[in-house]
């Protein structure tokens, strides 16, 4: 397994990220993974995030995970750690994600013009989960994507109730990021195709569950047509 270490650009600002890969991965489906909200301790070291990158490698798949801006070593128009801090909190619980987006498309670019194809799957996980959403049901160089602990209720998704590409939610049953209830009301107005699988015994930070979060994913884009 590989593993480059990248910049690129986006609102004239560098950001870091981190291509893993095989040897030859000239074919491989591409895979761009969103990690969880900055507040939060999210980043592309985050466990999740890192497991599958290491799994999807190991299944054939070429992926990025990267950090958002003012998160490591990804450049900011904040200053010091505080208005980093304050500036991320503006996006926690429906606010103003707009920023995040912009992030995750100029990397699903970078990723398009390292693979020389537009055809990409997303996966992402809690507000990640989000961006991932949003990136993938606005761009046409996405084939499907995967939700880890989508935090339904948060944030506005009736979008995609029009969203006619695959669509796989994980969610478990004591997750601080929504509910059971919230999940299953969110998920019935989503449009097909679409998947929504538990992932029992476990929380929002599916430690020990990591690698089965990982092959319930890959399994599902090497299905998709």
């Amino acid at each position: 397994m590989m593993e480059e270490y990248i910049h690129f650009s986006v609102d004239n600002l560098r950001l870091e990220g981190i291509l893993t890969y095989q040897e030859d991965f000239s074919l491989s489906p591409a895979i761009l993974l969103c990690a969880p909200h900055p507040s939060l301790g999210g980043d592309m070291d985050n466990n999740i995030i890192m497991s599958l990158a290491q799994v999807s490698a190991q299944r054939g798949f070429l992926s990025l995970r990267f950090n958002y801006r003012g998160v490591g070593n990804s450049e900011s128009y904040e200053n010091n750690s505080a208005q980093k801090y304050q500036y991320w909190e503006k996006s926690l619980c429906g606010g103003d994600y707009t920023d995040a987006v912009r992030d995750a498309q100029a990397a699903l670019d970078f990723l398009i013009s390292q693979i020389g194809r537009d055809s990409i799957f997303i996966a992402g996980y809690s507000f990640g989960a989000i961006i991932g959403i949003k990136v993938g049901w606005e761009n046409n160089h996405t084939k499907a994507f995967a939700s880890i602990s989508t935090p339904f209720g948060w944030y506005n998704l009736d979008f995609l109730q029009y969203c006619k590409k695959g669509k796989l939610f994980l969610y478990n049953e004591n997750d601080f990021a929504t509910t059971t209830e919230e999940t299953l009301r969110s998920f019935s107005k989503v449009s097909a195709p679409k998947i929504l699988e538990l992932v029992q015994g476990t929380d929002h930070f599916y430690r020990g569950y990591e690698e089965y979060v990982s092959q319930k994913i890959c399994n599902f884009f090497h299905a998709y047509p």
